[in-house]
């Protein structure tokens, strides 16, 4: 993956040396250039945020297993009790 990736609309992307010099400058300290393009490119933005490998990598990862079907009963009756607990103390609450 090349640092300077070539952008249309703001030029070429910060290099590894530039993006640490921004997460590493306090609050309004960040050179001006620096700071103009960060202004208009998302993806120097997100690896600013998020580190040097950009978010949609890091979203591409195969998606979490889906819970066995009785971790999933389970879970609805755990839920039908905590609702029946709250109702049957809304009715104690409600003096009926």
């Amino acid at each position: 993956m090349s640092d300077t990736l070539p952008r249309a609309d703001t030029g070429p992307c910060l290099t590894t040396e530039q993006v640490e010099t921004v997460r590493g400058a306090p609050a309004g300290a960040v050179p001006e250039d620096l700071a103009r393009h960060l202004a208009t490119c998302v993806r120097c933005q997100e690896r600013v945020l998020f580190g040097l490998e950009p978010r949609r990598r890091l979203l591409g990862r195969a998606r979490p297993e889906m819970p066995t079907p009785t971790r999933a009963l389970l879970l609805l009756g755990l839920m039908v009790v905590v609702m029946a607990a709250f109702f049957y103390t809304l009715r104690l609450l409600a003096g009926g």
